[in-house]
């Protein structure tokens, strides 16, 4: 079957509604005659049926259409609708999937690596990434199922998968460079034993496909969210164009008590850094979902402004409607990771992602309040928005980035073998089979792991002068004849060495 969107036009007017029919949508079968196809694009190396497909004096029944006649110009709301569920699943589902490997593969590869006789998970230079490929990952896991458990209950929530699909392609290319510089040369150097090349490589496709992300962060959430999530601004709309005066009187009057409102909100909230906020959640959330209740009233507020202000215009200052995108997309991820948080039941394991995410997730929305804020060109006020607004929006910031030691707390979680970590990076696929490079990375891991309790009693014994200043591989039979290590550990850290040595090694080919 070939899925067909077209303009249909009824010249003779056979269906009684006019000529012009506007957007329909059909399902035609591939064996149609006139219809050719089988030529296919090349997307990046990454295949899946997608390539132009031609046709001529092509006859079709009506039975083709979706919804038969009654389907007739009903096309753009079909697409849209699909979109918007679409949108919600597969792309931000590979992308969390995709984002878990990435920092599984690095946190791993980070255990096994060595630099100066250490691990390179224990340099800050690499947990920095580290983490920010594991926090992504947490995150991105939250909304995917609090956008897919929308969807699941029948929804349509147009500016809720928008935001999914653009978050969780944007987290998933970060997630991957943030992996890509870790693992170095083994991420560079193609061949079997590379986990991260071809992830990497198509993740232009994700950003790209089913709405390119510039045009969903400058014109969708926030030109369709402004509408659809507003209380009282589709009321007024509608009330303008059916010429309902009563109706749009009730609408304005509410929108106004509305800005008024959440002016007042605003302002109570900014003084107190939203303590004064009831949310009706207590423990290690509470406070994130209080600054949550406090920047949400600054957006609406600078929202419903900007609405005002700028009316039609809006929808032209796309790079501001984008800042306001951004503020939106961030408050949608604290959302959903303060409920997955609550809803696994405030497990302790989860305490340092959830930090960790919410306050990278605040410091991007202090971004984007200062760059609203900079950027509303008013004539008469604008230099109180430029000055006196954003300087105060510095001196009490809605956040800043985490702190380094939750950035090593986050990164060490992702480097340690264990239950944790393995919840942490989902039910995804581990292989079983000894030749794949994912379980052989796992296994080296793991021994990795292991045998550096076996070096700290090396390293001490060197400390302490009963053994000679050498690498720990040189000191092993000297050590077990001391005592100091047992033929098991022994046998133990010549494994993980053995390993580690496998793991690292990259894949060579012979010159052509």
């Amino acid at each position: 079957m070939i899925g067909l969107a077209f303009q249909l036009r009824d010249p003779e007017n056979l269906l009684g509604k006019g000529v012009d029919r506007g957007i329909t949508c059909a399902l035609i079968p591939a064996s149609t005659p006139g219809v050719e196809h089988g030529r296919r694009h090349d997307p990046l190396g990454v295949p899946f049926p997608n390539g132009p497909t031609l046709g001529e004096n092509v006859v079709l029944p009506l039975d083709c259409v979706i919804g038969g006649a009654a389907g007739v110009g009903q096309g753009w709301r079909m697409l849209m609708e699909c979109l918007s569920a679409g949108r919600g699943i597969s792309l931000p589902a590979q992308s969390t999937a995709g984002a878990a490997l990435a920092s599984r593969v690095a946190g791993a590869y980070a255990r096994v690596r060595r630099q100066f006789g250490l691990a390179i998970a224990h340099f800050e230079g690499i947990q920095e990434p580290l983490a920010r490929a594991g926090g992504f990952a947490w995150l991105l896991e939250a909304q995917r199922r609090t956008t897919c458990g929308g969807l699941n209950r029948g929804k349509k929530p147009a500016v809720a998968s928008a935001i999914a699909k653009l978050m969780s392609t944007e987290l998933l290319r970060k997630a991957l460079d943030d992996a890509m510089d870790i693992v170095g040369g083994a991420g560079i150097c193609r061949g079997p034993k590379n986990l991260l090349a071809h992830g990497y490589a198509a993740v232009p496709i994700g950003i790209t496909v089913e709405g390119a992300n510039i045009l969903t962060r400058t014109l969708m959430i926030f030109g369709q969210g402004a509408i659809r999530c507003h209380p009282h601004a589709l009321a007024e709309m509608e009330a303008v164009a059916k010429g309902d005066v009563a109706a749009f009187d009730r609408a304005f009057f509410a929108h106004v008590g509305h800005v008024m409102r959440n002016a007042v909100r605003a302002l109570l909230l900014g003084f107190t850094r939203g303590r004064l906020a009831y949310t009706g959640i207590s423990g290690p959330a509470r406070p994130y979902a209080q600054r949550l209740a406090w920047c949400s009233a600054r957006f609406a507020f600078l929202a419903d402004f900007a609405m005002a202000t700028l009316g039609g215009n809006l929808k032209r200052r796309e790079a501001l409607t984008g800042r306001f995108a951004d503020l939106f997309s961030w408050m949608y991820l604290v959302a959903a990771g303060i409920k997955r948080f609550e809803a696994e039941g405030r497990r302790k394991e989860d305490v340092v992602f959830l930090r960790w995410s919410m306050e990278h997730a605040f410091a991007e929305m202090q971004t984007a309040f200062v760059g609203v804020l900079r950027n509303f060109d008013l004539p008469f006020a604008g230099w109180l928005f430029r000055g006196p607004l954003t300087l105060l929006q510095r001196l009490n910031p809605v956040g800043a980035p985490p702190r380094d030691g939750l950035v090593r707390a986050v990164a060490e979680a992702v480097a340690t073998p264990g239950e944790a970590r393995d919840a942490r990076t989902g039910p995804y696929f581990h292989p079983s089979d000894a030749g794949e490079p994912l379980h052989a990375l796992e296994r080296a891991f793991r021994l990795c792991h292991e045998a550096e309790a076996i070096e700290r009693k090396l390293k001490r014994a060197v400390k302490e002068g009963r053994l000679p200043r050498e690498k720990s591989a040189a000191l092993l039979e000297r050590a077990q004849q001391a005592g100091i290590l047992q033929p098991h550990e022994v046998a133990a850290y010549r494994e993980a060495e053995k390993a580690r040595d496998e793991v690292i090694q990259v894949d060579a080919f012979a010159a052509s």
